[in-house]
């Protein structure tokens, strides 16, 4: 299906919000999701840079041709479907599909998330959930600068508190353009994200399509002589079981600040809705 959004709620979404759900289309089943050209679609032409010739010409073409966003309003579809955006709560993705959408608060009443104790060193340092991959990926939400300036002020108060990412995840940042190290640069956040161990690593896919590469051997070793439940959580849009690493039984998609706020915590298992994140030095 061809999607194309309407009303008040997509004329209100930001052009970073537009950008992600247009990203996302193979989660929800679309070949294609689209937004009308508006006063927003200018605004962000200018921002980057178009001459202010070039933003008229694409203003008048729209309006001339029926594609200006007032010109769809009595635009008859074989098909509506509503969708109120006050609805929409913190969310993951997972396990195992892209589509099975979780709420965060639900995770408890779902049995994936609950109480819990960081083992004894007896029983070794992983707990059962132990998230081995955080990844904040180069595609989907990872478009949308607010979440990734999110994750980053996340990560900034993380180190104010001490808190770290547990030793047995490893971390990345792999933007899809240089301009998310631009903007993290100049607004004083990409060293608050390499702190707590995300540091850019390259500007393409690489978690997503399973290569977040090797283990410490360490690690490895103990996911495999414990049998431990291990976990990856990336922002990225594809988590079928075995495609993230082959040591990660399954795999949750996330926006890039729960990407970090799971890497502190170090399990899925902990419901981040009612327990804290971590314990940080100067709490």
């Amino acid at each position: 299906a061809y999607l194309e959004f309407y009303g008040e709620g997509a004329s209100k979404l930001t052009i970073g919000d537009r950008a992600t759900i247009s990203n996302m289309a193979p989660e929800y089943g679309a070949t294609a999701a689209m937004f009308s050209i508006d006063q927003q679609t200018l605004d962000y032409l200018a921002l980057t840079g178009r001459e202010a010739e070039q933003v008229k010409l694409v203003e008048t073409y729209a309006k001339v041709a029926g594609l200006w966003s007032d010109s769809l309003a009595n635009a008859v579809y074989e098909r509506d479907l509503t969708f109120d955006l006050s609805t929409v709560v913190r969310n993951m993705a997972g396990p195992s599909n892209p589509h099975a959408r979780v709420a965060t608060s639900d995770l408890a009443a779902k049995g994936i998330a609950g109480k819990w104790a960081m083992p004894s060193s007896q029983e070794g340092t992983m707990p059962d959930g132990a998230v081995i991959i955080a990844a904040i990926t180069s595609c989907t939400n990872t478009s949308n600068p607010r979440n990734v300036i999110a994750a980053a002020l996340l990560a900034r108060n993380a180190n104010k508190l001490g808190l770290t990412r547990k030793p047995w995840v490893k971390s990345s940042l792999a933007p899809g353009s240089k301009a998310v190290e631009l903007y993290l640069k100049e607004a004083g956040l990409l060293g608050d994200l390499e702190k707590l161990g995300f540091g850019i690593v390259a500007f393409a896919c690489t978690t997503c399509n399973g290569m977040s590469g090797a283990l410490d051997p360490v690690i490895q070793k103990e996911i495999v002589d414990r049998d431990l439940y291990a976990t990856a959580v990336l922002s990225g849009n594809r988590n079928f079981d075995g495609r993230i690493h082959p040591y990660a039984k399954q795999a949750f998609l996330a926006s890039p600040p729960l990407v970090v706020a799971y890497a502190i915590a170090g399990t899925v298992l902990r419901d981040l809705m009612t327990e804290p994140v971590g314990q940080g030095a100067t709490c």
